[in-house]
């Protein structure tokens, strides 16, 4: 393959030419060895790299990749061109997998749409036709239904759908470097690959909805972000008031979805994918939901906090009661056919008007009392929470948490 050179950069340990190349050109020349190169992790799991088949349908940025080369490896066409007969890469192995799968993917798509209709197939019926085939290039249905969707998406369909592999690529290309060297620039390169924090990725997927929350926050409400303290470190030492950011969005969306949700990698894939419609926006991250929530969110917290100083506000500075109970408010909205911010207004008119029936001192030695090492402790507290709150919304009666916790040990 042929790179254009941008820039060279000379050190002490090799010179780097900054080089762009076709991407179609890159991927065409990936030696089949490619992940064997000892310097290298394995491929791993990464929602965002997984998306990266959208970037190549819109012809987006992808970051630089870095690959090293032996003397023999190129020929220089003096300071203009590099022509890359062989390589190696020192940074960029995820992407360049999955670039490999997406255009494979394409090009499978190319040849199925001419020799027959593939796109009148639904993701069902491709997964059963086509998954031998498609597994013998690391691809999937759901990829191929992905590139389905993109290309139908774009205005010029009678283009060829490889050319959305003709934009350049930027590459850093490393020569003379000594196998001491090669390992020191990996890990130079992969010293800040620290996985984010799954509630960090959560936030950072519904940031747009952080200012309308800071701005529609009554007085006495304050947010707090992962990045300012853990949510772990937050429930233990929170003050009335103090939220934690990641467990509004995930009791927003518990809400929305009408059972109690977990903050963990899946949820981040539905975020990212057409899971949530734009019913669910529309409905539960406006400006006028979003300040009935917190509302009656801050006035429960300042009420169970008068009834208990203690349990009350470590009540509401866990995800698990705050989950458990806004998935039971959402139940609640959607059996009694009422709209969800009236049901916020009935769960508020129930705690503040009798804060005891939450028996919160009761939910702290059921919640103490349950056996660790024989269940999920986190899925029976939501569940228990979930069904006590639902009970409380129905009857109106002091919530029996010996039952709930023992229906949910039961279950488990």
């Amino acid at each position: 393959m042929e790179g254009v050179i941008l820039d060279i950069i000379t050190e002490t340990s090799g010179k780097c030419f900054l080089t762009k190349i076709k991407l179609g050109d890159y991927i065409t020349s990936v030696p089949e060895n490619y992940k064997d190169y000892d310097v290298q992790r394995e491929i791993v799991s990464n929602v965002y790299l997984d998306n990266l088949i959208q970037t190549v349908f819109e012809k987006k940025h992808i970051p630089p990749i870095v690959l090293v080369l032996e003397e023999q490896d190129f020929k220089l066409n003096g300071t203009k061109s590099i022509e890359i007969l062989r390589f190696k890469i020192l940074d960029g192995l995820q992407r360049t997998f999955r670039l490999k799968t997406i255009y494979d993917t394409v090009q499978f798509l190319k040849a199925k749409m001419e020799s027959e209709n593939i796109l009148q197939f639904n993701r069902l019926e491709i997964s059963r036709k086509y998954r031998t085939e498609l597994e013998t290039i690391n691809s999937s249905s759901a990829i191929l239904t992905r590139a389905i969707e993109l290309y139908e998406r774009t205005q010029d369909k009678d283009s060829d759908l490889l050319n959305f592999f003709e934009k350049y690529q930027w590459f850093e290309v490393w020569t003379d470097l000594s196998p001491e060297e090669e390992v020191n620039k990996m890990l130079i390169l992969n010293a800040g690959h620290k996985p984010v924090k799954t509630k960090h990725q959560l936030e950072l997927l519904f940031m747009n909805i952080l200012p309308i929350i800071q701005k529609v926050g009554p007085r006495g409400f304050e947010v707090k972000r992962e990045k300012e303290i853990s949510s772990t470190s937050f429930s233990k030492n929170r003050i009335v008031g103090q939220f934690h950011f990641s467990h509004l969005i995930i009791s927003i969306l518990s809400i929305a979805e009408k059972k109690p949700l977990t903050t963990n990698v899946d949820l981040i894939q539905k975020r990212q994918s057409d899971y949530f419609d734009d019913t669910i926006f529309e409905t539960y991250l406006n400006f006028k939901f979003l300040h009935t929530f917190l509302e009656v969110l801050l006035r429960i917290d300042q009420t169970l906090a008068g009834e208990y100083p203690i349990e009350g506000t470590k009540w509401m500075g866990r995800e698990i009661s705050l989950v458990g109970m806004f998935a039971a408010t959402g139940k609640y909205a959607y059996d009694s056919k009422i709209e969800p911010d009236a049901a916020l207004r009935m769960l508020e008119d129930k705690v503040i008007q009798h804060p005891a029936s939450m028996n919160l001192s009761v939910f702290e030695e059921q919640r103490n009392s349950v056996d660790l090492a024989k269940v999920n402790i986190g899925t029976i507290n939501k569940r228990a929470v979930y069904n006590g709150v639902y009970d409380l919304l129905i009857s109106g009666q002091v919530i029996q948490w010996s039952k709930h916790f023992k229906s949910m040990t039961y279950e488990s």
